[in-house]
């Protein structure tokens, strides 16, 4: 869970009729197109299985898609390359058993096109979610459009099959968290499974002194220096220790904890844990993947977390809309201490500082990172309900270079992002549905799209 491989899986049948009219060269020719799409497909950065000859019957079609299902296929790719029999490529949708792009081959002599249209119009009428390609292999466009859908379409089916550990009941009164358990496994096939803080405490005190104090030491040479105090640091570490103890054990695919408000007054809070999990570099115990831990038991947060993961493979940020300056169209987004340091221009620009949030009285205290978000383009993305319909905030925005003194004007405890948005500031507040928001690197806005037409879910961008 914490080193798994993040490549999206495509599966690729290249087809054509059954009809024994054709001449031979233009089988051959449609042949030639196996590698030479798996080529192209493979320039996205997925994993591309293929079976070796075309498909052009129903039998050859449902056997090659029998075999990609079984390797576990993210995303179906069917290249027409001339006239196909729709019917044939509805079988193979069927045994694949995931959402289908369909690349139609442009070449004035096959005219995949005509096969395109009929398969795409097909697989809309029995109500399978495709897609429509049309364009060469050393085609610019042809390539971005499918990166951007086989991106989309994983970030949806990757989901299926995910256990999702909620660590802990509802956060101080937050029904934008909440989740039915049994809507998350029909509607998104993951398994919603439990655990208590309570059983972290208690994994956490048996984790030795000496062990702690080791990663204590590799976070001082890690990072740009530790104000926090050494009973503070030791205590989180050993939660974060326990922590990745029950993943392990319990098999989870991403998490939520709780910690508010008990975890404060009675031992500390989870913020090096939630950091560190969702951090996609070294860790304490080596390079790793970004593992989605979201706070306050914020499933819907947690969610959409993961749904980033799955397209970018990247680390992503849970955070709070702190402050929004209507006049600049910036947002200042702050969080107690669940904001992975790979959003910080380097490890080296993060202090671990000392957090004492003013409504809770705290048994020991807590720390927190401290950094600006390094400049660049961001995407941001919040799934909410709306009358039990799911819904996403999309949007993008450009995150500025900020001076750090900046944060004390809010808090000068926690790490801060401040960003310039893409939309209209009347927009972006009247679809704001929830404290929390969720940040990747870069554009996404259109791999999310597609991710919400695969799951069912209506994309909200504002204006």
């Amino acid at each position: 869970m914490f080193y798994k491989d993040k490549k999206t899986k495509v599966g690729l049948i290249v087809t054509m009729s059954l009809d024994t009219t054709w001449p031979d060269s233009i089988v051959n020719k449609v042949k030639s197109y196996l590698p030479l799409a798996k080529k192209t497909i493979e320039k996205t950065g997925a994993l591309v299985f293929e079976c070796g000859e075309i498909a052009r019957n129903a039998k050859e079609m449902s056997e090659q898609a029998e075999k990609l299902r079984r390797e576990g296929i993210h995303v179906l790719v069917i290249y027409v390359g001339t006239w196909t029999y729709s019917s044939t490529s509805v079988m193979a949708a069927v045994k694949a058993n995931v959402p289908v792009i369909v690349w139609a081959n442009d070449s004035l002599e096959t005219f995949g096109i005509v096969g395109g249209a009929i398969v795409r119009g097909a697989l809309d009428e029995v109500g399978i979610a495709n897609y429509l390609v049309y364009g060469k292999f050393d085609e610019e466009r042809v390539l971005k459009e499918l990166k951007t859908l086989i991106n989309g379409i994983a970030g949806a089916t990757k989901l299926r099959g995910m256990i999702y550990g909620e660590g802990g009941s509802r956060c101080m009164g937050m029904y934008t968290a909440r989740i039915d358990a049994s809507e998350w496994m029909s509607k998104f096939g993951i398994d919603v499974d439990g655990f208590e803080q309570v059983k972290v405490i208690e994994m956490a005190n048996k984790i030795s002194d000496d062990e702690a104090n080791k990663f204590l030491k590799w976070m001082n040479k890690e990072f740009g220096g530790i104000e926090a105090k050494e009973e503070v640091m030791l205590a989180q570490i050993k939660l974060y220790m326990a922590l990745r103890e029950i993943i392990k054990e319990k098999n989870y695919d991403f998490i939520s904890v709780k910690c508010l408000p008990e975890m404060p007054v009675c031992y500390t809070t989870f913020c090096i844990a939630h950091t560190l999990l969702n951090d996609s570099s070294d860790d304490g115990f080596g390079e790793k993947a970004s593992f989605v831990a979201a706070c306050e038991a914020d499933s819907n947060g947690a969610l959409t977390m993961q749904i980033l993961n799955n397209i970018t493979g990247d680390t992503t940020m849970f955070t709070d809309v702190l402050y929004y300056d209507y006049k600049e169209n910036v947002i200042r987004m702050c969080n107690c201490g669940a904001q992975p340091t790979d959003f910080a221009k380097s490890r080296k620009d993060v202090v671990w500082v000392s957090e004492g949030l003013r409504e809770f009285n705290w048994k020991m205290g807590g720390c927190c990172p401290r950094y600006i978000g390094a400049p660049g383009e961001v995407t941001i993305a919040r799934l909410s309900r709306i009358n039990g319909e799911y819904v996403m905030l999309i949007t993008t925005g450009k995150a500025l270079e900020t001076p750090l003194e900046k944060i004390n004007e809010t808090n000068s405890q926690q790490p801060h992002v401040f960003v310039k948005l893409d939309c209209k500031p009347e927009s972006f507040i009247k679809d704001l549905r929830a404290n929390h928001v969720h940040v990747v690197k870069g554009n996404y806005k259109k791999e999310l799209i597609v991710a919400c037409e695969v799951l069912g879910v209506k994309p909200v961008i504002p204006d």
